[in-house]
Protein backbone atom coordinates (compact mmCIF):
# COMPACT_ATOMS: atom_id res chain seq x y z
CA UNK A 1 0.00 0.00 0.00
CA UNK A 2 2.92 2.09 0.84
CA UNK A 3 4.38 1.55 -2.36
CA UNK A 4 1.48 2.45 -4.39
CA UNK A 5 0.70 5.99 -2.61
CA UNK A 6 4.63 6.65 -3.78
CA UNK A 7 3.87 5.95 -7.12
CA UNK A 8 0.51 8.15 -7.13
CA UNK A 9 2.56 10.82 -6.16
CA UNK A 10 5.11 10.45 -8.24
CA UNK A 11 3.14 10.03 -10.98
CA UNK A 12 0.87 13.51 -9.89
CA UNK A 13 4.15 14.94 -9.37
CA UNK A 14 5.21 14.47 -12.80
CA UNK A 15 1.64 15.08 -14.56
CA UNK A 16 1.93 18.94 -13.20
CA UNK A 17 5.24 18.84 -13.36
CA UNK A 18 4.79 18.32 -17.42
CA UNK A 19 1.53 20.63 -17.81
CA UNK A 20 3.76 23.12 -16.66
CA UNK A 21 6.51 22.35 -18.94
CA UNK A 22 4.00 22.85 -21.81
CA UNK A 23 2.82 26.13 -20.50
CA UNK A 24 -0.58 24.99 -18.63
CA UNK A 25 -0.77 27.37 -15.81
CA UNK A 26 -3.32 25.34 -12.84
CA UNK A 27 -3.02 28.56 -10.91
CA UNK A 28 -2.14 31.81 -13.53
CA UNK A 29 -5.75 33.49 -13.33
CA UNK A 30 -6.28 33.13 -9.50
CA UNK A 31 -2.08 34.47 -9.08
CA UNK A 32 -2.80 37.27 -11.09
CA UNK A 33 -5.56 38.36 -9.94
CA UNK A 34 -4.74 37.90 -6.27
CA UNK A 35 -1.91 40.32 -6.91
CA UNK A 36 -3.45 42.88 -8.73
CA UNK A 37 -5.66 43.16 -5.38
CA UNK A 38 -3.18 42.59 -2.88
CA UNK A 39 -1.29 45.52 -4.92
CA UNK A 40 -4.43 48.10 -4.42
CA UNK A 41 -5.13 47.53 -1.00
CA UNK A 42 -1.24 47.82 -0.18
CA UNK A 43 -1.39 51.19 -1.57
CA UNK A 44 -4.44 52.48 -0.22
CA UNK A 45 -3.44 51.57 3.71
CA UNK A 46 -0.04 52.89 3.01
CA UNK A 47 1.27 55.55 5.58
Amino acid sequence: MIKFNWLAGVLALAIFSNAQYQGWSLFGSFGGQAARIAGSSGRSFHK
